[in-house]
């Protein structure tokens, strides 16, 4: 009964496998299985800490782009008098949206001040300017003073600067044409860490229940 199982079953090695097989007892055959399994298993782990790492890396990589470090950007704190209510604040980021060379911005509403992350090449006075257009709201800058202070410096009222604005800028789109509403469709990950092991788990799992009985 042992020999005619194993010997229905396609393994590389072809004759020589199965006479290998039919020349061990029922305890080589598990212990042979076992240590398959336990190969197979660290050869797993491995792949798996190797896609962590990977990905670590390419996480460090991103922080470093992003992060206070990049040379590429600059940070400048505003204060925006008028700043007391959610449609100021959408005029105000409508303001800045416009500029070209905002990255990212932050409202602190309780203090009326907004955290612009800007290109390094952009000039805090744009943002003053921007600010200013919408008649309702006045901004000022906050530095940092030498004693870890703080100096609220109001823009220069005639100093003109050109503000280069984002004139391709997508509308929204509308709810009934929104991809969000086919609920009719799963979305799955794609490119998961446990991917590159999974035939390496089928592979263990039939050797498992091929020489186990």
């Amino acid at each position: 009964m042992c020999c005619t199982a194993l010997g229905s079953t396609r393994l590389p090695g072809g004759s020589h496998a199965r006479q290998l097989m039919s020349s061990t007892s029922p305890g080589e055959t598990k212990l042979l299985a076992s240590e398959i399994y336990e190969i197979l298993q660290l050869a797993g782990k491995e792949e798996a800490e190797q896609a962590e790492a990977a990905a670590a890396s390419c996480q460090q990589k991103a922080h470093f782009f992003l992060g206070s470090n990049n040379k590429r950007a600059k940070t400048v704190v505003l204060h925006i008098d008028g700043l007391d209510d959610s449609t100021r604040r959408s005029l105000c980021e409508e303001a800045l949206l416009k500029i070209r060379g905002v990255i990212s911005f932050t409202f602190q509403m309780a203090v009326k001040r907004c955290v612009v992350r800007i290109r390094s090449d952009l000039k805090a006075e744009a943002l003053g300017t921007a600010i200013n257009s919408t008649k309702v709201m006045t901004a000022q800058q906050v530095v940092k003073t030498e004693d870890g202070g703080e100096l609220i410096l109001p823009f220069q009222e005639d100093a003109a600067v050109l503000v280069e604005e984002n004139t391709d800028i997508p509308d929204y789109l509308p709810e009934e044409e929104s991809p969000s509403q086919e609920t009719d469709k799963a979305v799955t990950r794609v490119g998961s860490i446990t991917d590159g092991v999974g035939w390496l788990s089928t592979a263990a799992n039939f050797l498992t229940r091929s020489f186990y009985w």
